[in-house]
């Protein structure tokens, strides 16, 4: 079979919805790999469509590498990153090599003119380069039962939905998730917390069971699978959970659907209040212009009343 592999070298969240191009490949008679920054490999440990090469920043442009990637005789590479160093990627690797179209322009753009906010899904924009007709292409990641079931036995209740309350810039990060916590706990359902040791430390002590920092990022994916819901900001676990099929509330503050990663209405619910000033960076950095950060202030009661819309969708 012809070998493909997708390079897609970070984040969290676009490693995750990078799979959107493992069947379309095995379709097309190709057998997958991705080569990503390590620890992002770890998403796809029990994923038997697709092989991962993890590899170091640092590694990524030696000559042994290089030779080792070169060695493996790939019929096609897709670059689904698109920045400088997968430029010296492909110039390095020569070969045939498919190139996603990054709208970066307009993104920018988009920051600071309203006019060019516009719908725009970056899964779409990654599937194209095989299937120029592509339509809400959704995420796929493939967990063993053996890990769900291994997982299980963490969470005391069969009800619970998983908090992922970090996210990488202030202006991304919710800052009330405490609160809604506190009204699932107290309509009955079990909370569960992940994210890494930075979460854990921002938070402090939360209600629920606090798995931030404590799982590695495959088990983490299992946890998520097995709750109800997910209620996350616009970062790399919410499509995380988007991949393992858990419908998820997403919610906005620095950021804005247009700059490609929103949720599908089938995926979930999307809150953002839409002011003039979102998005204020294209990636959430930054302080906040005003010094109050009012695109994340939102009641939690309406984050609440978003996941409960989701849970008849989850029993059925």
């Amino acid at each position: 079979m012809r070998k493909a592999l997708i390079v897609r070298l970070s984040s969290l969240g676009d490693v995750a919805l990078s799979s959107v191009l493992i069947d379309p490949l095995i379709e097309k008679g190709y057998q997958p790999y991705l080569l990503t920054f390590s620890p992002y490999d770890q998403l796809f440990e029990d994923d038997w469509r697709i092989f991962t090469i993890g590899v170091s920043r640092e590694e990524l442009l030696e000559e042994d590498f290089i030779q080792s990637i070169k060695a493996m005789n790939f019929s096609l590479f897709i670059d689904i990153h698109r920045n400088f160093k997968t430029f010296l990627l492909r110039r390095k690797l020569n070969g045939k090599w498919l190139i996603y179209k990054k709208d970066s322009l307009r993104r920018r753009l988009a920051v600071r003119l309203s006019r060019l906010r516009k719908p725009y899904y970056v899964t779409e924009s990654y599937l194209r380069v095989l299937k120029p007709d592509a339509v809400k292409p959704r995420p796929k990641i493939i967990l063993s039962e053996e890990r769900v079931e291994k997982l299980r036995e963490l969470i005391p209740s069969d009800r619970f939905v998983t908090l992922g309350a970090g996210a990488k810039y202030k202006k991304k990060t919710y800052p009330r998730f405490p609160e809604v916590a506190q009204m699932l706990i107290d309509l009955g359902f079990e909370v569960v917390w992940v994210g890494d040791e930075k979460d854990r430390e921002i938070f402090g002590q939360v209600k629920g069971i606090n798995l931030c920092g404590k799982l590695p990022l495959i088990d983490v994916l299992a946890v998520i699978k097995l709750s109800e819901v997910f209620i996350g900001n616009d970062s790399g676990l919410l499509h995380c959970a988007r991949a393992v099929g858990t419908p998820a509330v997403q919610i906005y503050g620095g950021t804005h659907p247009t700059l490609g990663f929103s949720l599908y209405p089938e995926e979930g619910r999307v809150i953002i209040k839409n002011l003039e000033c979102q998005p204020c960076d294209i990636h959430g950095k930054g302080e906040c212009e005003h010094g109050d950060y009012r695109c994340l202030d939102i009641d939690p009661a309406l984050v609440l009343s978003e996941a409960l819309k989701l849970l008849p969708q989850v029993r059925s």
